[in-house]
């Protein structure tokens, strides 16, 4: 007796009709909870700086064959030929270059670098540009040469990481998880910095990709099912409380 109050005929219609808006939104939520999508996992290394292997990973990480940093030349892996030139630069002081400037004592670059700091023998330094003063040309002009000059693998380190402590709109959130946290998980790729990243406390930690989940035919099949099917059933529902509907417009009687 107190069910039949409580479920009348229009609160029947009511829920009909929820139900009904719930399976109309199917590809909605189904794409919200990821149903049949591939998952994927990224985690984290420490990157730290020695004193005789300078900037390196901590432990034994996945990523002995990853850069530690786009912006640091002949970090892990070594680069043959790169590092076979800078090798030969810091033995030789300067290697000159083409490039010829009126004003050699003033900071120079010739404006695309592939790298701002190299690591040699566990030691760092600054890719940098400096005019010759002893080598001038017949128009007045004195000629670049590259150089590499010393700096500390602290400050490079330091330079080349992206400060995530506040938080940064440039990094994805899933990426900033997975250096705070140590692992985090996405629905879908996205893009992590190929340099590592700083934390609050002051540690450094490379996010990489560890690995990607395939859904199983049977989780693939139910979320395109549901994308499918559902909305065609909400449809369904509807039709029919429309057939038990009936609206009647009531005016003034003159």
């Amino acid at each position: 007796m107190l069910s039949g109050r409580l479920l009348t005929p229009f609160r029947r219609e009511f829920v009909v009709a929820a139900v009904a808006i719930l399976l109309l939104l199917t590809p909605v939520w189904v794409s919200v909870v990821n149903l049949g999508e591939a998952t994927y996992t990224y985690e984290r290394a420490e990157v730290v700086v020695d004193e005789e292997d300078g900037i390196t990973y901590a432990g034994d990480p996945q990523l002995d064959e990853t850069p530690i940093s786009t912006e640091i030349g002949c970090s892990v892996p070594e680069d043959t030929r790169t590092c076979a030139f800078e090798r030969s630069l810091l033995s030789n002081a300067t290697i000159p270059t083409d490039v010829y400037t009126n004003n050699p004592a003033a900071p120079f670059d010739v404006g695309i670098n592939r790298y701002q700091y190299v690591a040699i023998n566990g030691s760092v330094y600054d890719a940098s540009y400096i005019g010759n003063q002893s080598v001038q040309r017949d128009d007045g002009l004195y000629r670049i040469d590259l150089a590499l000059e010393p700096t500390t693998a602290t400050d490079a380190l330091r330079r080349v990481s992206v400060n995530v402590s506040t938080g940064s709109g440039d990094v994805h959130p899933v990426v900033v998880d997975a250096a705070r946290q140590g692992t985090a998980t996405a629905d879908r790729a996205v893009e992590v910095p190929q340099t590592p990243l700083r934390l609050a406390d002051g540690t450094y930690y490379r996010v990489f990709l560890a690995g990607q989940n395939e859904p199983t035919s049977l989780e693939s099949l139910l979320g395109l099912g549901l994308s499918a099917l559902g909305p065609i059933a909400g449809l369904y529902l509807c039709y029919r409380i429309s057939r038990r509907v009936e609206i009647r417009y009531v005016g003034n009687h003159e």
